[in-house]
């Protein structure tokens, strides 16, 4: 990533799910469809917006479901990836997103969103800019701990491009989701390595001081916002700023 100084968590940007799958033989439990994950989150998104009337610290983690539905809404299933913490190695599940302006791909922003367990209580979730360069990022830790590295580097490309995503259901009612102007979209692969050393704190798990995954190859989706509308780097990025002016 740029520098240590550029990765201060997003403020906004709090939370962690997955719906573990856990086995790939005949006799172990199923992994879950896109359509399992998209309904999780979509549950985990809006208890968090209830909680967040009560407690700020919630909308961060609901911003952050909304983010790991979305994917999942679009067809696409979490990718497991082989971590390196500092207690060993955990398997975790990930997606990416790369959300591409209308007006101009130079503007470009991926999401790489990491889940540790299946309730959404420990995450990774870093932020690239057009080039693949990581930009922002970090730990959130029980729901709502968001823990800045102390030092990181990290980086991410598009790998390839697949079928077109699938329409959300109409069942899913998180209204942040709804927002969401979509012009066109595509099932993606991205390849991503991260290393990321964070400090002992208080109410985060001493193993996520130390995460590294190198050339790892994560699903998700590649979205163009429409040229007009609530664009979804737009609303986005408005997310993210209402979350942080809360927290001024």
């Amino acid at each position: 990533m740029r520098s240590p100084a550029r990765l201060n968590v997003v403020a906004s940007l709090l939370a962690l799910s997955v719906v573990a799958a856990c086995g790939g033989d005949s006799t172990g439990p199923k992994a879950p469809t896109a359509a399992q994950v998209a309904a999780h989150f979509d549950s985990i998104a809006i208890q968090a917006q209830t909680q967040s009337e009560t407690n700020e610290a919630y909308s961060g983690r609901g911003f952050l479901a909304t983010l790991i539905e979305l994917p999942a809404a679009l067809g696409a299933v979490p990718a497991t990836v082989s971590v390196s913490t500092a207690n060993g190695v955990e398997s975790w599940k990930a997606y990416e997103l790369l959300a591409v302006p209308s007006t101009s791909s130079a503007d470009s922003v991926f999401f790489l969103l990491m889940f540790r367990d299946a309730d959404a209580h420990d995450a990774l979730l870093i932020t690239f800019d057009s080039t693949g360069a990581g930009d922002s990022g970090g730990i959130i830790a029980g729901d709502t701990i968001s823990v800045s590295p102390t030092s990181a580097s990290a980086a991410t490309s598009l790998s390839s491009m697949s079928s077109t995503c699938a329409t959300p259901s109409a069942s899913l009612l998180n209204p942040q989701l709804a927002m969401l102007a979509i012009g066109s979209c595509n099932l993606a692969r991205f390849t991503t390595t991260v290393s990321l050393t964070s400090p002992s704190t208080t109410g985060m798990d001493a193993a996520l001081t130390s995460i590294s995954f190198s050339n790892a190859s994560v699903n998700g989706a590649r979205v163009v916002d429409q040229a007009s509308g609530a664009a979804v780097r737009r609303v986005l990025d408005m997310l993210k700023t209402a979350k942080a002016n809360r927290h001024r």
